[in-house]
C-alpha cells in the first residue's frame, strides 16, 4: 500500500522506550532448583581466503533455575564482545520462554543461561535450545550422538532454516551420527554445485542419519527416548446453544452496518469511486455472501466474524470514496481536513473505554471473554495511534500524501470495528457463569512473560526484515522501522503496542484488576503477532511487492504442514481446558474461525495459522490462571545421589 521511496518517513516509532511494566516482586519466593545440560547446535559460515561455506558443531552449556519462582531471567555468557548476535539472543529468549510454556509455565524454565564461545548468529538453533531447556527441567539425559537445526514456533512447531548441507558435514566432523532437520527442509540448493541436494541422501553419503521432524514432541522423543508432556487429542465439544444464540443475535446488526455503508458508497459520483475503494467493496460483498452458508453449516463464530469484516470493508470503501470525492470536488486541503474530523471515533473509544473499565469479571469463564474484549480494545487503540502518527507526519508530495490519507481512513475504520467488537464481547461475557476467579492467579507474571517474549520476537524481526528494508531503500534503521510499520499493519501493531499503548493502559483501566487483565490480554496478542511476523518473513518465505502486498509463498508445503500440526496442537490445548473443568467456548470460537480461514486464500491461510497460535496460547494461559497460586508440579526424576567418597590413598613410605 505505501510507497517506501519517499522522504519524511516517520521516526516516532522508536523514540519511546518501553517503561517498567509495574510488576512488583511481592513476597520472597522459593528459589528454583538448578539443573545443567549441554547441547551441540549446528552452524555454518564462510571460510576466509577462499570464500567457501563450511559447517560446525559447537557446544552450548545451558543452566536453568537458581532464581526466585516467578522471576524471568535469561542470560547469555560470552567469551568475546558481542559474541552472540541480537538474532541469536532473541532465539535463546524464545527457546526458554517456549519451553516454559510447553511445561505449563514452569518457573525453572523461565530462568536459563546459555554459554557461547566465539561468534554466533542466526535463529536456527531455536528448536535445539528449546530441547536443551526442556531436558534440563525434566531431568531427561540427551543422546550425545544427536543434534539438530531449526527454528521454534510458540506452539512447538519447528521451522525451516538454511545451510543444512554444510551443517550436516559439520555434525559428521564432530562425531554426530544423527541430525534432525525441519520437515520442510529436506531439499536444498547447494551453492557449491548449484544443484538441489536431498539432505537424507547427503547424510547417508557421509555417515549421518538425517531425520526430518515437524514438531518439538517428535524431536524430544528422539533426543531422550522419553515423551514430552502433551495433552491428549480428543474430539472437541460443540459450542453450547446458549452461546450460539448470543453470537447469532449480533449478526443482523453487522449486516445492517454493511448495507448502510454500501448504500452510502454507491451514492457517490464516479470520481468518488477509486479502484482501491471498489476492490474493498467487492471483498466486502464476497465475504457477506458467505454468511448464510456458514449459518446453515452451524459455523456461527465464523459467520459473525465475516459479518463484522464485511461491514468494516464496506466502511473502508465508503471512507476512501469520501476522501476522493472531497479531494476532487473541493481540493486537497478539504481531504486533509477530513482526517482530523474524528470526533465520531473518539466517541466510540470513550464509550468502549467506560464499558470495559467498569466491567469486573466475577467468574473465571467471564474472564476468558473479558480478555478478548480487552484485546480488541487494545488493537483498536493501536490502529488509532498509527493513524495519528501518519496524519501528523503527512509528506509534502501530493501523490504520496494521497496514499497516506487513504491509510488514515483505513486505520480509523479498523479502530471503530475493534471498539464495537469489544462491546459485543462484554455483552457476551454476561452470559458466562462458571467458578469464581481463583485467588493468586499469576496474571502479572504471565503478562511479563509474554511481553518479554514479544521483545525477543520483535528483535528477531528487526534483524531479519528491517535490515533488508534499510538496505533495499538505503534508509537508516529508524526510517526502515517506520517504513515497514506503514506497510505492514501487523508489524506496526507490535511496535506501537509495545512502545505507546502498553504504557497508556492505566489511563483507560485505572490501577485495579481490570488493568492486570487488560495488560495480559494485550501481551498475549503482541506475542502471537510477533510469532506470526517471524513465521511470515523467515520460516514461510512470504514474498511481497514494493508496496508490501502479498505476491506468493515460497514454502507452501511448510504452511500446509504447520496448519495441520498447529490445528492438532490447538485441539489438544482446548481438550486440556475441558479436562481442567474450564469453559472452552472462547477458544472453540477462535478455533472454528481458523478452520474456515484454512480453506480460503493464501493470505487467509496465513491468518488461520495465527488464530491457531492464539487458541493454543490462550488455552494454556487459562489453565495456568485456573491453578491460582499453585505452581505446576512435574514428575521430574531426582538426580541419583553422588557415590560415597573413596578413602584417601595411603602415602608411600618415606625413604628417610
Amino acid at each position: 500500500m505505501m510507497r517506501l521511496s519517499t522522504t519524511g518517513l516517520i521516526l516516532l516509532l522508536l523514540t519511546a522506550v518501553l517503561p517498567g511494566t509495574g510488576f512488583s516482586a511481592g513476597e520472597e519466593a522459593a528459589v528454583t532448583p538448578i539443573s545443567k545440560v549441554t547441547v551441540y547446535p549446528l552452524a555454518y559460515g564462510i571460510r576466509a581466503g577462499d570464500d567457501t561455506p563450511f559447517g560446525v558443531c559447537h557446544a552450548i552449556p545451558i543452566t536453568v533455575g537458581g532464581a526466585p519462582e516467578g522471576e524471568i531471567r535469561i542470560g547469555i555468557f560470552e567469551d568475546k564482545l558481542s559474541g552472540a548476535s541480537p538474532m541469536w539472543r532473541a532465539a535463546a529468549w524464545q527457546a526458554s520462554l517456549t519451553a516454559a510454556q510447553l511445561l505449563d509455565f514452569n518457573p525453572q524454565a523461565m530462568q536459563a543461561t546459555f554459554t557461547v564461545e566465539g561468534k554466533i548468529d542466526g535463529p536456527s538453533a531455536g528448536a535445539l535450545l528449546t530441547i536443551g531447556v526442556l531436558s534440563a527441567v525434566l531431568g531427561d539425559p540427551l543422546r550425545d550422538d544427536v543434534t539438530m537445526t531449526g527454528t521454534i514456533n510458540p506452539d512447538g512447531m519447528i521451522g525451516p532454516v538454511g545451510g543444512i548441507p554444510f551443517k550436516i558435514e559439520g555434525a559428521a566432523r564432530a562425531g554426530k551420527t544423527t541430525v534432525l532437520i525441519p520437515a520442510h527442509s529436506r531439499l536444498e540448493l547447494d551453492p557449491r554445485t548449484k544443484e538441489i541436494v536431498d539432505l537424507i541422501g547427503h547424510g547417508e553419503n557421509i555417515g549421518v542419519k538425517v531425520i526430518p521432524v515437524n514438531d518439538i514432541w517428535t524431536a524430544y522423543k528422539i533426543f531422550t527416548g522419553k515423551p514430552l508432556p502433551r495433552p491428549e487429542a480428543k474430539e472437541l465439544p460443540t459450542v453450547s446453544p446458549k452461546m450460539s444464540k448470543h453470537v447469532l443475535k449480533h449478526i443482523p446488526r453487522w449486516n445492517k452496518l454493511y448495507k448502510s455503508a454500501r448504500e452510502k458508497y454507491v451514492s457517490w459520483p464516479d470520481f468518488g469511486h477509486p479502484e482501491y475503494a471498489n476492490q474493498q467493496l467487492a471483498s466486502a460483498d464476497k465475504i457477506n455472501k458467505q454468511i448464510n452458508s456458514l449459518l446453515v453449516e452451524g459455523q456461527f463464530a465464523p459467520a459473525y466474524w465475516d459479518a463484522a469484516w464485511s461491514a468494516a470493508l464496506a466502511w473502508v470503501a465508503h471512507e476512501v470514496g469520501r476522501y476522493h470525492y472531497s479531494n476532487n470536488a473541493y481540493g486537497r486541503d478539504a481531504a486533509v481536513k477530513l482526517m482530523f474530523q474524528d470526533q465520531w471515533l473518539e466517541k466510540e473509544v470513550d464509550t468502549t473505554a467506560a464499558a470495559i473499565r467498569f466491567y469486573r469479571p466475577q467468574t473465571f469463564d467471564q474472564l476468558s471473554i473479558y480478555m478478548e474484549a480487552c484485546n480488541a480494545f487494545f488493537t483498536g487503540l493501536c490502529y488509532r495511534s498509527l493513524a495519528n502518527v501518519i496524519r501528523e507526519n503527512l509528506p509534502d508530495d501530493p501523490d504520496v500524501a494521497g496514499v497516506w490519507i487513504v491509510a488514515v481512513a483505513e486505520q480509523h475504520v479498523v479502530c471503530w470495528l475493534n471498539m464495537k467488537l469489544a462491546r459485543d464481547y462484554l455483552e457476551l461475557a454476561d452470559s458466562y457463569e462458571g467458578t469464581p476467579i481463583p485467588e493468586g492467579a499469576p496474571v502479572n507474571e504471565l503478562s511479563k512473560f509474554f511481553l518479554r517474549s514479544t521483545e525477543a520476537g520483535l528483535s528477531m524481526v528487526n534483524e531479519l526484515e528491517v535490515k533488508k528494508v534499510a538496505k533495499k531503500y538505503k534508509l537508516n534503521n529508524d526510517a526502515a522501522i517506520a517504513a515497514l510499520s506503514l506497510s505492514d499493519p501487523a508489524y506496526a501493531m507490535a511496535q506501537l503496542g509495545m512502545k505507546q499503548i502498553i504504557p497508556s493502559l492505566p489511563k483507560y483501566f485505572g490501577d485495579g484488576k481490570q488493568l492486570e487483565y487488560a495488560r495480559l490480554a494485550a501481551a498475549i496478542g503482541l506475542h502471537t503477532r510477533a510469532a506470526m511476523l517471524i513465521a511470515k518473513y523467515y520460516s514461510l518465505g512470504v514474498e511481497l511487492d514494493d508496496n508490501y502486498n502479498f505476491v506468493r509463498l515460497k514454502r507452501e508445503r511448510a504452511l500446509e504442514d504447520w496448519l495441520d500440526d498447529s490445528k492438532d496442537q490447538a485441539q489438544r490445548a482446548i481438550t486440556g481446558l475441558g479436562d481442567a473443568g474450564i469453559d472452552q467456548t472462547t477458544c472453540l470460537q477462535i478455533f472454528s474461525i481458523a478452520r474456515i480461514y484454512e480453506g480460503r486464500s493464501a493470505t487467509d491461510r496465513i491468518e488461520a495459522l495465527g488464530y491457531y497460535f492464539t487458541t493454543n496460547v490462550l488455552a494454556q494461559v487459562l489453565q495456568r490462571l485456573a491453578a491460582g497460586d499453585h505452581v505446576p508440579e512435574l514428575d521430574v526424576p531426582q538426580p541419583a545421589p553422588l557415590p560415597a567418597p573413596l578413602p584417601a590413598p595411603i602415602p608411600p613410605p618415606s625413604e628417610e
